[in-house]
């Protein structure tokens, strides 16, 4: 009767330890989500090559140019060259109508050696060479002595490497002005008492409107100074209101300052005229800051 015994005891000790068992399994069942996929090596159809990196390149050669000539009357672009899937080559430089290249420009390269002590062609190729080592254009640091074109180059090569993550060899145009209204006047009155100033709009990233006066102390403005607007006519066949209407409509309809002529009689306004323009647009309206400058002009 004990051995009856004692075999049940064992026979029902092991019956508890294996319900135990099964019970742990299905526990650990139950905390997979209901929704959830099996691996890709439960499956057997794991895929031996490895995921591509974040940001890597389609192999080509991607451009980027801006959508007009600057005020200096050139186009900034960049070539980047992928290969294996990575940056082998940035060339940078600008060109004009005519098809010249601002690197081999001689009157530039003279201005800007004398200045910087090396050579423009040596600006450029210093920022492609560090793109091609970071990988990134904005880890590309500026070049002392030109940190316009770094600028450019910068947002340049930033365009162009968003065509090459996806493939796209066409041309990125990038829009060289920002919209906004952008203020800039003389930062003086001259010795009749007067100052120059514009406000220049840009819209949908072209020369929308601007309005250029000039201004005494007291606030009155030059077009509307009937005395002044008679002594004028009378030595010079031209007034304020006339010539500044004159350059204003030059600009909207060239969308270049360097293509406005000067108003006949009034060549001291139109060279004050184009050094308020070249700022607004080169300084300001390039990175879109619109907070009122004042400048030194040469009377």
């Amino acid at each position: 009767m004990k051995n009856t015994k004692n075999l049940s005891l064992l026979i029902l000790m092991l019956t508890l330890t294996l319900t135990a068992c099964g019970n742990s399994n299905n526990n650990s069942a139950a905390t997979e989500s209901p929704s959830s996929e099996p691996t890709a090596a439960a499956t057997g159809t794991a895929d031996s090559s490895p995921a591509p990196a974040a940001g890597a390149f389609k192999d080509g050669v991607y451009k980027a140019e801006y959508d007009r000539n600057d005020v200096r009357n050139w186009k900034a672009y960049v070539e980047v060259t992928v290969t294996g899937g990575k940056i082998g080559k940035a060339y940078y430089d600008y060109t004009n109508e005519a098809g010249e290249l601002r690197s081999k420009n001689e009157a530039y390269i003279k201005g800007f050696s004398e200045a910087n002590k090396f050579t423009p062609r040596e600006a450029f190729d210093k920022l492609g060479q560090e793109l091609v080592a970071s990988q990134d254009a904005a880890k590309v640091d500026a070049v002392s002595g030109a940190t316009h074109s770094s600028r450019n180059f910068n947002e340049l090569a930033a365009a162009a490497l968003v065509k090459a993550e996806a493939g796209d060899t066409a041309t990125a145009v990038v829009p060289l002005y920002e919209d906004g209204t952008y203020k800039v006047a003389a930062d003086a009155f001259d010795s009749h008492g007067w100052k120059p100033q514009i406000d220049l709009e840009i819209k949908d990233h072209k020369i929308a409107s601007v309005q250029f006066d000039y201004v005494n102390e007291a606030g009155k403005l030059k077009t509307e100074d009937a005395g002044y607007k008679t002594a004028m006519e009378a030595k010079s066949k031209t007034y304020p209101a006339k010539y500044t209407e004159e350059l204003e409509k030059q600009l909207v309809e060239k969308q270049s300052i360097g293509s406005v002529d000067a108003v006949s009689g009034a060549t001291t306004s139109s060279n004050n005229f184009k050094a308020l323009v070249e700022y607004a647009l080169d300084d300001l309206a390039e990175v879109g800051d619109t907070k009122p400058a004042a400048i030194k002009i040469e009377e």
